[in-house]
Order: C-alpha cells, then structure tokens, then sequence
C-alpha cells in the first residue's frame, strides 16, 4: 500500500524536483569527469577538475543554510535553479561548437557548482514541510531514495548522451526543477522564517558563531571526536575513489557510459544497505564495531579495484564501496541528529558535511599525483594499503570510545 506521505501531489512534485536536480548534478559530474581525463590524459589534471566541482561545497553549503533564515526556501529555488543551469548550457553549447576548452570548462564548472552549492540545503527543508508533522520521518526516507535514484540514473544518462548532451540535459533539468517551484504551491514552505520564538537565540547570534561552537564541541566531546576522526579516513579513501572513477573506468573501457555503470553501482550498493544499517542501528546494533568493519572493507576494496581488470570486477566492487559509504552516513547521521543536544546537532552536522567534502578534495589530489606516478591500479593497491595501516591503530580508538555521543555531551 502507497505511504501516506506519497499521497500528497506537493510532496511527489517536491521528490521528483530532487531527483531531477540530483541527477542533473551528476550528469555534470559525470561528463565533466569523462572530457577532462579525455583532453588532459592526467589524472591530475581531473583531481582538479574535483577541486573545481567541489570547493563551491565546501564553503557554500553553509551559506546557503543560513539564507534560509532570511529568506524562503522556495523563493531561493525558484532564483537559483535556472541561474545554476546557465553554466551547463553554456558548456553544451561550447562544446557543439568545438570552442570548450579545459579552463573555460573549470571556470564555468566553479560558476554552476556555486549557485547548486547556495540551493543544496533547501529541500532538506522544503520537504517535510509538504506533509503533516506525522508523516515527516517518512518523507525524510523518501528524499534519501531520490538522492540515490538521481545518483543512479543520473551518470547513466550521461554516459549514454556524450559530453555535449549531457550538460545540455542537465541544464534542462534545473530549469525543470524551477518550473516546478512555481506551479506547486507549498503553503508554509513559502514563508520566511521568523526570528521569534525558541530559535531567535540562534539567528541573532553572531555571524560564524554556531561554526566556532561545533569546532568545540567536536573536540571536546571524545565519542564525536573519534566519530570525526573515521569520517575523515573513510573519506580520505571513499571520497578520492568516486572522485577519480574515471580514470577506473578509462582503464577498462574507452567510453564514458563505464563512468555512469560505476557511479550507478555505488547507488545500488547504497541503496540495498540503507534498510538493514537502519534496522540494525534501531536495534541497537554496536556501532563502534560496524564502524570498523566499514573502515577495514573500504581499505580491502581499494586493494581488490588495484588488482581488477575487468569492468564487471569494478562494478561489483563499486556496490560494495556504496554500500560501505551508506554505512558511515548512517552512523554519522543517527549519532549526530538523534542522539546529541538538538540545539548543537544541525551546527556539528553541517561540520560533518564539511569534513567530509574536505576529505574528498584533499584524498582526490593525493590519489591523482599518485595515479600520475606509478599507474591507476598500481596508486589504488597503494592507497589500499595505506589504509590498512591506518586503520589499525584507528579502530583500537573506536573500540575504546563511547559510542553514544549523547551521553558524552551531557558530561561535558
């Protein structure tokens, strides 16, 4: 029987908004990715293309955050959907005409990412406002099944369309996503938000200040500390292999649709380990434990994609590093949100997001010049083992902490 919350036309117009701006972001990605490593040849050269993609995030997100509190969410959509899509048709129409080069495209690249980076936030608050306070928990499931169908269905498309289409597609898509803002009415997700009531504290607070105080608290409190620390490491490894995945993918095929089957399967990986992580964690699974049985297969899997060969051995491994990746969300995701103070969860995990874009864009770099250097497979067997090494002393640490945060924050 369909959800409750599905039967809401706002709500279905809002998921299938999401999924269209996903995908959009990712056919980008995608084709960004495949006609760097093309023209450059280096994977250096696409470890900055990842800087160019990903910087916009690192420090926008936030930003964007923060405008909500001032102006509506919808509003901010309906303004920075069709200026995100200006960069996409621009590099299509580039590319038609045989005039896109490497640097316009990272210029361009760092246009696009800003305006999606300041819109990010926004259905994370739009959505729970198209259902009653009841059915909020669910349409909070929904949203993340969009975010791994547009990050399925996404590359695939831009696999199978080429560089120029790709972009032209996901271009349209924002477009899309802002013609579905405006014909949807979304009642209270219209308004601005006041600064009367429990969080008026917050917003007149002082610019920066909820940042400072997540830094503090992340240091602090021991159990979150730790938690940090294995974002950080995961991410380091996870974060560079989907980042380069081009570069796997040219090693075995010499077409981008290889990109989009790889990126496909880490969406399925994701997608299949999202219900039993969560009855796991609601069964009051040991956390310490799955997070160092996640830390050691991610070092395990980077070892095993440095001895593959095959595109079909690289898939396969690409469900199980998404599975993985889901994994470590999860437990970030519950340990932050449901189970420290609600007045500090949304500052610390903003913080996450930011560690782990960091993580991301500092692994790619190191993965890239060490591809350059001794080869694809022989620069992942390196990583691989470099994690192993990490991570032993790393889980004698997890083991040894608290793995309710909660109960630490009440300490402190």
């Amino acid at each position: 029987m369909r959800s409750e919350a599905l039967k809401h036309r706002s709500t279905r117009r809002m998921l299938f908004a999401q999924i269209n701006q996903g995908a959009a972001g990712w056919m980008q990605t995608t084709a960004g990715s495949w006609y760097v490593l093309t023209e450059a040849g280096s994977t250096t050269a696409l470890s900055f293309f990842v800087i160019a993609s990903m910087t916009p995030s690192l420090f926008l997100n936030p930003v964007g955050g923060r405008l909500m509190q001032s102006y509506s969410p919808v509003a901010m959509v309906k303004v920075l959907a069709p200026l995100a899509a200006l960069a996409p048709l621009l590099i299509a129409g580039l590319y038609a005409t045989g005039t896109l080069s490497i640097p316009l495209l990272f210029a361009l690249t760092v246009i696009g990412a800003s305006f999606r980076a300041l819109q990010a936030p926004t259905f994370a608050k739009i959505l729970p406002l198209t259902v009653p306070k009841s059915q909020r928990a669910a349409v909070l499931g929904y949203s993340a099944i969009a975010f791994n169908v547009s990050r399925s269905v996404g590359p695939v498309i831009a696999g199978i369309a080429g560089t120029g289409l790709a972009y032209l597609l996901s271009g349209v898509g924002f477009l899309i996503v802002a013609a579905i803002m405006f014909v949807t009415p979304l009642g209270s997700a219209q308004s601005t938000p006041t600064t009367t009531g429990p969080s008026a504290s917050h917003s007149a607070a002082p610019k920066g200040s909820s940042f400072r105080h997540a830094l503090r608290l992340m240091w602090n409190i021991t159990a979150v500390r730790i938690l940090f620390l294995c974002v950080v490491v995961f991410y380091l490894v996870s974060g560079s292999i989907h980042q380069l995945l081009a570069a796997v993918a040219k090693d075995t095929s010499t077409t981008s649709l290889a990109l989009g089957a790889l990126y496909a399967c880490a969406a399925i990986g994701a997608i299949l380990t999202n219900r039993p992580v969560l009855r796991y964690l609601d069964n009051n699974g040991h956390r310490t434990r799955l997070l160092s049985i996640v830390i050691v297969a991610a070092a395990l899997t980077v070892v095993a994609f440095g001895f593959s060969s095959g595109l079909i051995f690289d898939m396969a491994l690409m469900v199980i590093l998404g599975a993985l990746g889901e994994a470590m969300y999860l437990v970030v995701q519950r340990s932050i949100l449901l189970e420290l103070d609600e007045a500090d969860s949304g500052a610390i995990f903003g913080l996450f997001l930011a560690i782990l874009t960091g993580a991301s864009i500092l692994g790619s770099i190191g993965l890239g010049l060490l591809m350059d250097a001794v080869g694809v497979r022989s620069g992942l067997v390196t990583l691989g083992v470099v994690t192993l090494v990490i991570a032993v002393p790393l889980i004698l640490l997890v083991t040894r902490a608290s793995s309710k945060p909660q109960q630490a924050s009440t300490d402190d």
